[in-house]
């Protein structure tokens, strides 16, 4: 009856579109989900290369690969973007580190000839570990609305191969004053910060400045906030 054939025929074609997502989605196939690396600690690109194998059954045109940041460049070996059914290719990613700092995850998606823009045929994700010379404990203070101005601080943890001192604090907020205090000379700071008043809510930027002698990390950059609790 009409029905059945109705159902039939729309039992076929969710298989159908199933089928093809499924074929879509592993016509570029990499060796691996997850590309790791560890960079120096003075190192400014990483740059790894990642295999893939087209997968399917025909011939595919990568149309573009992208990272999404600024940060990251994608190019194809000799510039090329055609494989035929069962051919390898090489993709290198490199990212630039900055000051960047801890772990690091970027996904580079690619899309094929025919693609639409929200559906890449396929992603992968490098990842890499990048020394923390200067580590921040906590990034950001906070006093709650009409609480108590009492000081807190800020930790600046330092690991590197030589000693580094703090050279200057700056503010962003005159509602805030800020006073540093050895830990362990070279090697940790306490920056303790205290409002004048929690009457008002607001923001203010910490800049800590240091004389590490990698200039990208010699500015840190921390916080101080007032808030209204949470309800």
């Amino acid at each position: 009856n009409h029905s059945f054939i109705v159902y039939v025929m729309k039992s076929f074609a969710s298989i159908f579109f199933a089928l093809t997502a499924i074929l879509h989605a592993e016509s570029v196939k990499f060796e691996k989900d997850l590309y790791e690396a560890h960079a120096g600690i003075k190192e400014e690109l990483i740059t790894r290369e990642f295999k893939f194998t087209n997968a399917s059954e025909k011939t595919i045109k990568i149309r573009d690969a992208d990272a999404g940041c600024t940060c990251v460049a994608v190019e194809f070996l000799a510039g090329k973007t055609t494989y035929a059914a069962g051919e390898s290719g090489v993709m290198r990613v490199a990212f630039k580190v900055e000051n960047a700092q801890g772990q690091v995850d970027k996904t580079v998606l690619v899309w094929l000839e025919g693609d639409p823009d929200e559906k890449p045929s396929s992603q992968v994700t490098f990842r890499i570990q990048i020394p923390t010379a200067i580590a921040l404990e906590p990034k950001t203070l906070s006093w709650d609305l009409n609480a108590k101005p009492e000081p807190k601080s800020i930790r600046v943890k330092i690991d590197y191969e030589k000693p580094v001192h703090l050279k200057k604090i700056s503010l962003s907020n005159e509602n805030y004053t800020s006073e540093i205090i050895p830990v362990e000379e070279g090697k940790a700071y306490d920056v303790r910060i205290t409002p004048k008043s929690t009457a008002t809510p607001g923001l203010c930027m910490v800049g800590i400045e240091t004389d590490i002698d990698i200039d990208k990390y010699q500015r840190q950059q921390g916080f101080a906030r007032i808030v209204s609790p949470v309800k």
